[in-house]
């Protein structure tokens, strides 16, 4: 069985998220010098028991350079696989997965190239002052940072979004980012890649995000944190994902929570 769960804000939190006197946190990221993310103790502990019982990948729209960061995942867990860049590249023991990025990379050849999305995402909008930086990332999806949702002209992005869809590129609108990805890189088909690799059965997967929901849909049980993005989208649909459950706990709480679902369930 595999227990595949995306990290940030699902098993890891950054400090604004976190209670000041929260004293069962610990720290589990560090960039030039400031401390940025932490975990439950007793996640972490919980996730090094459950290593023998099931294969836990992190699953991840960070970059490769962003993932290594996480010391409290690679070094304390150390989780044979990682899946980063949003599915566009597979860590196997800390090493890129040469076979899985010659994959993406034909597959993203075939459709309309990077560049030209770009020009045509920056050509849409009328007014562009609203984006603050616009990146390039593991030269596989771009990222769009912005501080105010507000000012995002929302008709103009839905009509970029309409014509990217059927280029073959997905749109994520998420809190403080928007993100353009190639449909090949996506993190269920990475995950189905490892799944046939090390002939599992089956897949606990767990999420926040709205670039989460093909891991949690797809899953034979998934779990969604009750704070995320992805909770209202869910419960519309609840007729038809009643495999997924929603945590009763909100926040870092949220991820033991999580920890317990999947050691009831392998």
């Amino acid at each position: 069985m595999i227990f595949a769960s995306d990290l940030d804000r699902t098993l890891i939190y950054s400090r604004r998220l976190i209670e000041e006197n929260d004293k069962n946190s610990v720290l589990v990221e560090r960039y030039l010098g400031e401390e940025l993310s932490f975990m439950k103790e007793s996640v972490i502990n919980k996730l090094k028991k459950l290593r023998n019982k099931v294969l836990f990948i992190p699953v991840t729209t960070r970059t490769i350079d962003q993932y290594n960061r996480i010391f409290g995942i690679k070094d304390e867990i150390k989780p044979k696989y990682a899946i980063v860049s949003n599915g566009g590249n597979i860590l196997i023991d800390g090493q890129i997965d040469t076979e899985w990025r010659n994959k993406i990379k034909t597959d993203v050849d075939k459709i309309i190239n990077y560049r030209f999305i770009e020009k045509r995402f920056l050509q849409n909008f009328k007014d562009t002052s609203w984006i603050n930086k616009m990146i390039f990332r593991d030269g596989l999806f771009f990222s769009i940072h912005f501080k105010d949702k507000n000012l995002i002209d929302i008709e103009e992005l839905e009509n970029f979004k309409q014509w990217a869809e059927k280029n073959h590129w997905k749109v994520s609108l998420q809190t403080r980012k928007l993100y353009l990805v190639p449909e090949p890189v996506n993190k269920w088909s990475a995950l189905i890649y490892i799944k046939n690799k090390e002939k599992k059965k089956k897949i606990i997967s767990a999420g926040d995000s709205f670039l989460d929901y093909p891991l949690l849909i797809n899953a034979d049980y998934s779990i969604c944190a009750a704070h995320g993005e992805l909770k209202e989208l869910i419960e519309k649909n609840d007729v038809k994902q009643k495999h997924i459950t929603m945590t009763e706990r909100i926040g870092i709480n949220a991820s033991e929570e999580i920890i317990s679902i999947v050691e009831n369930l392998v």
